[in-house]
């Protein structure tokens, strides 16, 4: 039976808080098995499930019959982004853009992302493909945190507070994390519940159990995609879930929190929880919508500029480079396309022409880097947008472009105010809104 221990600590007289000089103690909290309860669901939360699962096979199918590339490559890394926010693990998606080539020239968390979007890919790739084992999930911690050593923890653990005494939730014991951990990965395997009911419960589950010191939810949240994977319902891209997460990220710390119940409380929390769960999915299945349309037009945009050169000519191939590392330099090409350093410094004269890339600006514009402005747009979209936020202009040609058939220029700034004070995206027109502003 769930219950919370009340933990006695005595004093420390070399702590480094007056809390731990002084003692005390903290409630831990030790979760039912999964095994042990029956995961019963009211009619109206199956109901709402029945058709999150619904949406996400419809989306599903979208992205299957259609397969692109620059979906599926901008949505994990936008995904990886918005999953290390919440954490408080911040970048721009240029500066990740830069870490993917670079460790020397973009900031440290930048770097962090781009172990996170690593171990995101190999979640869906290994835990999507069958039965989970242990060994699996530390291999993902492990690329997160490549300095800790793989498997679970041996100590306590809590989130937030400065120590045991004064946190906001302390995990269970270090020497029970393996028989949680067993039984997490045989209800995963074994439950034949719903997928997105599924992917609730392990979520939750997981992030009780706080079985390792770090990464933990950074490696809960793919667990949530490869869930999915698995199950057939996503092929060929990921929902951004973190960013509905991290849309509402108080009221998603609740939820986790109200999953944790009393005794035999557990129907009305785990009612309350799968549901809000749905909502999030909900939200992100819709928002992944206008994310495929936006990546879409650019796929079609950047076809349509390099139409009439050979199918195998390295034009081609730098462009599915730049799908996957939209900053680049011509020694990155060059390396990985296995070119001369002349021939693509003319692959990025060809680029630049088409409108592809542009020299880096901001930070980078003193460094040989480029850039493809309509990828990094799109990183922001899916990093950043809500259920009703449109896709930026510049991705949407068809919908933007002037009678003539040109594109607009965005030469003008949207003003709207922001924390960091008037928003610089550029807009078309004066006084029209950038895609963050527009309702």
């Amino acid at each position: 039976m769930a219950s919370w221990e009340r933990v006695d600590v005595s004093p420390d007289f070399a702590g480094t808080t007056r809390a731990e000089r002084r003692g005390g103690s903290y409630l831990r909290y030790h979760p039912d098995l999964l095994a042990s309860v029956p995961t019963t669901l009211d009619p109206a939360v199956l109901e709402h499930a029945a058709d999150v699962s619904t949406a996400l096979a419809r989306l599903g199918g979208r992205l299957s019959a259609n397969p692109l590339p620059v979906l599926y490559s901008i949505a994990l890394r936008s995904e990886s982004i918005s999953s290390s926010w919440i954490e408080g693990i911040r970048a721009t998606p240029r500066d990740v853009a830069v870490a993917q080539i670079s460790d020397d020239a973009a900031p440290h968390t930048a770097t962090e992302i781009v172990r996170n979007v690593a171990a995101m890919k190999d979640a869906i790739a290994v835990l999507g493909a069958g039965a989970w084992e242990h060994e699996h999930i530390w291999r993902i911690q492990h690329q997160l945190l490549p300095w800790h050593q793989e498997g679970y923890r041996s100590d306590q653990v809590w989130i937030g507070g400065t120590n045991k005494l004064n946190a906001d939730y302390a995990a269970p014991p270090g020497e029970l994390v393996q028989s949680y951990m067993d039984d997490l990965l045989e209800y995963a395997n074994t439950s034949g519940e719903l997928p997105v009911v599924l992917a609730a419960v392990v979520h939750a589950q997981f992030e009780t159990i706080h079985p390792f010191a770090d990464g933990n939810g950074r490696v809960g949240r793919a667990l949530v995609h490869a869930v999915f994977h698995r199950a057939g319902l996503i092929d060929g891209g990921v929902i951004p879930l973190s960013t509905a997460l991290r849309n509402d990220e108080k009221g998603y710390i609740a939820a986790l929190t109200d999953y944790r119940y009393d005794g035999q409380d557990r129907a009305p929390a785990l009612n309350s929880y799968v549901d809000r769960f749905l909502t999030y999915v909900e939200a992100a299945t819709a928002t992944a919508g206008h994310f495929a349309e936006a990546a879409t037009a650019v796929h079609d945009r950047w076809r349509a500029a390099v139409a009439g050169v050979r199918v195998d000519a390295a034009l081609h191939h730098a462009l599915d480079l730049v799908i996957e590392n939209p900053v680049v330099s011509a020694t990155f090409l060059a390396g990985h396309l296995n070119l001369s350093l002349r021939r693509a410094e003319k692959l990025v004269g060809q680029l630049q022409q088409v409108g592809i890339l542009t020299p880096a600006t901001g930070k980078y514009r003193r460094s040989p880097l480029y850039q493809a402005n309509d990828i990094l747009t799109l990183l922001s979209f899916g990093t950043e947008a809500g259920v009703r936020t449109p896709a930026p202009e510049q991705l949407t040609s068809a919908a933007t472009a002037y009678r003539d058939g040109s594109l607009p220029v965005l030469v003008h700034r949207c003003g709207e105010p922001t924390s960091q004070g008037p928003c610089r995206n550029r807009v078309p027109e004066a006084g029209r809104k950038c895609w963050r502003h527009r309702t």
